[in-house]
């Protein structure tokens, strides 16, 4: 999984790539489009008829998505072809992400703590390391290579989906397609405080990654050379975080609310026109933040939602996540880049009231509610 993490990274500079040669952004809003939209439209189908929690639907999409990356790679020329093999692959995922994140949770023998702390860096590792070589590889052999090289990492997945460790859960009855979103807003997760402190934190970071570079291009002091250094000073505060964190926090509920205060301040001083690299480490902040919240998120899914729920669970937190990109990017496609700021500003303040509320609502509540089973 760190591995299709990792090719994640690359697709995501060689779709950049493509629409470079185009000479439009156009590309790159299908790219989106494609990429998430038939998770919101399938996530409530798979996840009615059970089938995120068959492993056979599990291994048949995987060889979707090795198909389409294989076909995408051999046609990378052609935009059309390359967008039909996104479209199936994003179509696949809503069956495969729910299922191997639940597989984590049943082949971690109780140990979520621990699981949450390896996934956390493994991820943010993986991803890293995608970002700093997808240049590389990109810049040298072109998109197909990428491309090949992400129906590899699927390739690998697939080695693992054919061991006989993986279980084979029961997955003949039906289900609400909205199932997973109760197991979310259930008290022993998130509790409706904490799910919609979720949402705004996506949001918040969603819009962040659309309007982050044009904010810091208003800010006294820009410099177009050191915008790569400002921005992965996020990434990398955020793997470094979830390296260092001891396990211990990761019980701690109020820790997740804090992440959305550490965010907000971390994107709210920039947009009011703080010196360019002092942005520096206001983003390292927001990397912290974002660290913290990462691990307080896996963490509280796999401790507080029933073995029989977690495929609906992470299910439900995928087609927020992809909501939230999709949002994201239409609000970033209609204001014009001047808006960056104000609009980054409003989504600060919203995200310090909801991480503000929610910390307050947990100091009132009992040991028992504030400390993660």
């Amino acid at each position: 999984m760190a591995a299709s993490e990792f090719g994640d990274r690359l697709v995501q500079v060689a779709y950049a790539l493509i629409a470079l040669k185009e000479g439009s952004t156009t590309f790159l809003a299908a790219v989106l489009a494609a990429q998430t939209i038939p998770i919101l439209v399938l996530t409530p189908l798979v996840s009615s008829r059970n089938w995120i929690r068959s492993r056979t639907a599990w291994r048949a999409g995987l060889i979707g998505q090795v198909a389409a990356f294989v076909v995408a790679a051999t046609l990378a020329h052609s935009t059309v072809v390359v967008l039909t093999c996104v479209l199936v692959a994003s179509s696949c995922e809503a069956l495969t992400m729910p299922f191997s994140r639940s597989l984590l949770h049943a082949l971690s023998d109780g140990r979520q703590a621990e699981l949450a702390k390896a996934w956390g860096v493994t991820k943010a590792g993986a991803g890293a390391a995608g970002m700093v070589l997808a240049g590389v590889v990109v810049s040298l052999s072109g998109a197909g290579l990428a491309f090949v090289l992400n129906a590899l990492t699927f390739l690998l997945v697939m080695v693992v989906a054919w061991s006989p460790q993986i279980p084979e859960a029961d997955a003949k009855s039906n289900r609400r397609a909205m199932a997973g979103f109760g197991y979310l807003r259930a008290p022993a997760a998130f509790g409706v405080a904490g799910l919609f402190c979720l949402v705004i934190m996506l949001l918040t970071t969603s819009l962040e990654g659309v309007s982050g570079p044009f904010m810091l291009a208003r800010t006294p002091g820009y410099d177009i050379r050191g915008l790569g250094t400002v921005m992965a000073c996020w990434a990398v505060a955020s793997m470094i975080t979830a390296a260092v964190v001891p396990k211990r926090i990761t019980s701690i509920r109020a820790f997740l609310p804090l992440s959305n205060v550490l965010v907000a301040v971390a994107l709210g001083l920039p947009s009011l026109g703080v010196p360019f690299w002092f942005a520096t480490a206001t983003f390292a902040l927001g990397g912290i933040g974002n660290g913290i919240f990462n691990l307080l998120l896996s963490r509280i899914i796999w401790s507080g939602v029933p073995a029989d729920g977690q495929a609906h669970a992470w299910a439900a937190f995928n087609w927020i996540l992809n909501a939230s990109l999709f949002l994201s990017f239409a609000v970033g496609f209609i204001l014009r880049p001047g808006h960056a700021p104000v609009l980054l500003a409003a989504a600060s303040g919203v995200c310090l009231v909801a991480g503000g509320l929610y910390l307050a609502t947990l100091v009132r509540a009992p040991k028992t509610v504030r400390v993660i089973a």
